[in-house]
């Protein structure tokens, strides 16, 4: 069976710093006959485990310091944690540099577009925050991820893609133009700003996944 390598979060709980990974990401790649484990932070030879791998996952999270892009944090960018940052940027870079399949989601999609080359807004607003209720994006064609030409998603962000990584093209953007998907061009990589896995059972996230574990499962 394949191996994914998921980005670890971070919490504290009665004065204890602890890493975990949402239940909700493993479930959508065991139920697809992947096995997952976490990549923790403090791994001496990171390398040594992401070439155990055959593919990864980059989870939502906290903003990203926006040293990466080349900007100063102009305030908007809240609870950037330097360990997180330096994680799922060797996993982008090691994907990159293996070809490994990738798939980022929230966070992980905008780290996957700062570590590759592109940048963030740092924020814009509370308009895509706490859309629950879904918010209608407009897709385009592309060789990995064939949606229709619209679909209703969810949205709990108030960062976005601003430059686009090179080799990178946008896939779906909300109404606004906000930046909603990114595929790079020939690579197995793919970043979606929304939540899937908080809505499993909709067309759009069984493609996005099962896109992700036949790629996983091709290598």
């Amino acid at each position: 069976m394949k191996l994914v390598g998921i980005s670890p979060r971070l919490t504290t709980q009665e004065g204890v710093d602890k890493e975990f990974v949402n239940s909700r990401y493993v479930k959508q790649l065991t139920s697809r006959g992947l096995n997952a484990v976490m990549i923790n932070l403090d791994n001496p030879g990171v390398e040594e485990v992401l070439n155990l791998c055959d593919g990864f996952l980059l989870t939502g999270g906290y903003d990203i310091d926006p040293k990466y892009f080349g900007e100063e944090n102009n305030g908007k960018s809240k609870n950037c944690i330097p360990a997180l940052d330096k994680i799922d940027r060797q996993i982008a870079e090691h994907a990159y540099r293996t070809q490994k399949p990738l798939l980022g989601i929230c966070r992980g999609h905008q780290a996957i577009n700062v570590f590759l080359g592109g940048s963030l807004y740092q924020d814009i607003g509370d308009t895509h925050r706490n859309v629950e209720d879904g918010h209608l994006v407009h897709t385009a064609n592309n060789r990995l991820l064939q949606f229709p030409p619209e679909i209703s998603v969810n949205s709990y962000h108030h960062q976005a893609v601003n430059r686009v990584a090179p080799d990178f093209e946008i896939v779906a953007r909300a109404e606004d133009g906000t930046i909603e998907a990114i595929v790079h061009r020939y690579l197995p990589i793919i970043g979606i700003q929304w939540h899937p896995e908080i809505i499993p059972d909709t067309a759009e996230s069984k493609l996005i996944f099962d896109v992700f574990a036949r790629l996983v499962n091709e290598r």
